[in-house]
């Protein structure tokens, strides 16, 4: 195991069913079934997914890799979340942002590289990662909070920093490309698009800057959450960073080869149906964000 336990401890967890290679297949079991799902399809080639003759299998086959796909993402959630009570705020909450990042990022790359038919789906799923993130999560944990512990505290200039970093990112990436002259449509040309890489990189370069180092007190709560039990992470599941960390990679890789086989159906499923295109950016906004919410 890569985790290492202390023997003193190891006894009790043993008898809990959490160490050895029985307790692994328990808590990895996602990885298995990920597995296995990517030796499936990989060995069936392209038949298992290029079926779109069938509406109901077709179904079958994007909830089968959707579900698979889904708790894939969980799970480096799940170790990222483990990562971060590990490192600490302000790493922790950058640990869970680049993984949820990295988990989107290849999805739509993978759905993008499928076929030429949906250009604007990384668009799509930008705008709905925000609506739902913004207006959804964000509103709904604002609503049960204030009904549950009627008064709430927040750190103001952390908010204040991740909002105003949030809105210039999507008002030049997709507010500004509708209001561009130099091309047809709302699209960038390729200076303004070298234009918009720099900068987005240069101000998430100093969010970044910000939040580990200059401000980090602005993204720590009156607490310290780290320093508190929390209910919601096993601590007989918790391991070592570096098991973490392999597990985390080895998850993201299972990822990136059921992101590739999920493009597929998405693809032709809403060209089958005749689907607005902006579906398939919105059924991958909602699949990153689930292991989140």
């Amino acid at each position: 195991m890569l985790g290492a336990m202390s023997p003193g401890k190891e006894p009790k967890a043993n008898a809990r069913g959490v160490t050895g290679f029985r307790g692994f297949i328990r808590v990895e079991f996602a990885l298995i079934v990920s597995l296995g799902t990517v030796a499936i399809f990989l060995g069936a080639g392209s038949r298992l997914v290029e079926n779109i003759a069938h509406p109901v299998w077709l179904g079958i086959v994007f909830l089968w890799l959707f579900v698979v796909l889904l708790w894939s993402a969980m799970s480096v959630v799940r170790h990222a979340d483990y990562l971060a009570v590990k490192c600490g705020e302000p790493y922790g909450t950058l640990i869970l942002t680049l993984s949820a990042i990295s988990i989107e990022v290849m999805t739509i790359s993978a759905a993008m590289l499928h076929g030429a038919n949906n250009p604007t789906l990384a668009r799509d799923a930008m705008f709905a990662v925000i609506m739902i993130a913004l207006n959804g999560l964000v509103g709904l944990s604002l609503l049960l909070g204030g009904l549950r512990h009627r008064e709430q505290q927040y750190n103001l200039q952390g908010a204040s920093a991740y909002l105003n970093t949030i809105m210039v990112l999507a008002v030049l990436g997709l507010i500004l490309p509708n209001f561009t002259t130099s091309m047809s449509g709302p699209r960038f040309s390729w200076p303004q698009e070298i234009f918009l890489a720099v900068t987005s990189v240069g101000l998430y370069a100093i969010f970044l800057l910000i939040q580990t180092m200059r401000h980090s007190q602005y993204f720590i709560g009156s607490q310290d959450v780290s320093a508190m039990p929390n209910p919601e992470h096993d601590q007989r599941q918790m391991r070592s960073t570096a098991y973490h960390s392999v597990m985390l990679f080895v998850y993201l890789i299972a990822v990136v080869l059921l992101a590739e086989k999920f493009a597929i159906p998405l693809d032709n499923g809403i060209e089958r149906f005749g689907m607005p295109q902006a579906l398939g950016g919105a059924i991958i906004a909602a699949l990153v964000l689930s292991p989140e919410a």
